[in-house]
C-alpha cells in the first residue's frame, strides 16, 4: 500500500514536471467595452449623406451650392439672402425648429430670382448682383454678410469679431485664401457715419410737435380825425410909384435938319 502511494505521488511529480510550464489562469475580470462615443452634433460633418442643408436641393446653371462652416461659435437660427434688387428679405431658409449650431458644416443652396429687366433674347436671364446674407443667432442678435461672393466658392467659413460677421475661404479664382473682415469693418464705420448725418426718419417726424398758431383777437380799427390847421397869410402889396419919361429940350431947328427952313444959306 505505501508502494502504491509512493509510485502515484512519482508519476504526479513527473507529470508536473514534464509537462512544461503550466500557467495559472488568473481571476477573471469582467470585460468591460467602453461604448462608442458619439459624435458631437456640432462637429462638422463632412459625409455627404449626413451633411444637413440650407435652402431646398436644387441644379441647374444657375443654382449656388456652397457648403458653410458656422465658426461664429454661435447657434444661428435663421438664415436669409437678399439680392440688390430686393427691397426686403425673403423669409427664412431654416426651418423654425432647424439649428445651424456652432462647429456645424451645412450645404447652402441658393437659387437666385429672375429678373425681368435684363433680357437676352427671349429668355431672362439672372442680372450680375450683389447679394447680402442675414444670420440670425438664437439670442435673436443679427449681422449681415454683404457681398456675398457666391460666384468664388465652394467652401467658407462664417466667423464673428465682436458683433460684426465675416467670412473667409479660398477663392476659385486667384486660387488664395480670403477675408471679408476689413471690407465688412469699412462698411459698419460708413453706415455709423450715415445714420448720424441722416435726418431724422418719417417716424420721427411725425412727433414733432409743431407750433400752435394763435389768432389775436380782432379789434375795431378806431378812427381819430385831425382837422387840417388853418393859416391864413395876408397877401403883401407892394407899391411901385410910375417912373416919369425923360424932358426933352425943344429943338431950335424946329424939327427940320440943319434949322431955318429948306434952304438954309
Amino acid at each position: 500500500m505505501k508502494k502504491l502511494i509512493g509510485t502515484i505521488a512519482f508519476i504526479a511529480a513527473l507529470a508536473l514536471a514534464g509537462c512544461g510550464k503550466v500557467t495559472t489562469a488568473a481571476n477573471p475580470q469582467p470585460t468591460t467595452t467602453a461604448p462608442a462615443t458619439k459624435a458631437a452634433a456640432t462637429e462638422p460633418t463632412t459625409s455627404e449623406d449626413q451633411m444637413k442643408i440650407i435652402g431646398d436641393k436644387a441644379t441647374g446653371d444657375s443654382v449656388f451650392i456652397i457648403t458653410l462652416d458656422n465658426k461664429t461659435g454661435k447657434d444661428i437660427k435663421g438664415f436669409t439672402v437678399k439680392a440688390d434688387t430686393e427691397a426686403e428679405y425673403p423669409a427664412s431658409m431654416l426651418e423654425a425648429k432647424d439649428i445651424f449650431a456652432k462647429n456645424e458644416r451645412r450645404r447652402l443652396y441658393y437659387v437666385p430670382a429672375k429678373t425681368s429687366d435684363v433680357t437676352y433674347g427671349d429668355t431672362d436671364e439672372i442680372a450680375t448682383q450683389g447679394y447680402t446674407v442675414k444670420i440670425t443667432f438664437s439670442d435673436d442678435k443679427e449681422a449681415e454678410l454683404h457681398q456675398f461672393p457666391f460666384g468664388d466658392l465652394e467652401l467658407g467659413e462664417l466667423l464673428m469679431d465682436k458683433d460684426m460677421a465675416y467670412i473667409e475661404y479660398i477663392s476659385k479664382l486667384s486660387d488664395k485664401k480670403v477675408s471679408t473682415k476689413e471690407a465688412e469693418k469699412m462698411i459698419a464705420e460708413t453706415n455709423k457715419t450715415e445714420e448720424a448725418t441722416e435726418p431724422a426718419s418719417e417716424i420721427e417726424q411725425s412727433y414733432y410737435e409743431e407750433p400752435v398758431y394763435t389768432q389775436p383777437a380782432y379789434q375795431e380799427p378806431v378812427t381819430q380825425y385831425i382837422e387840417p390847421a388853418t393859416q391864413y397869410i395876408e397877401p403883401v402889396t407892394q407899391y411901385v410909384a410910375p417912373t416919369e419919361a425923360p424932358t426933352q429940350a425943344p429943338d431950335p431947328n424946329g424939327g427940320c435938319i440943319g434949322g431955318g427952313g429948306l434952304f438954309n444959306e
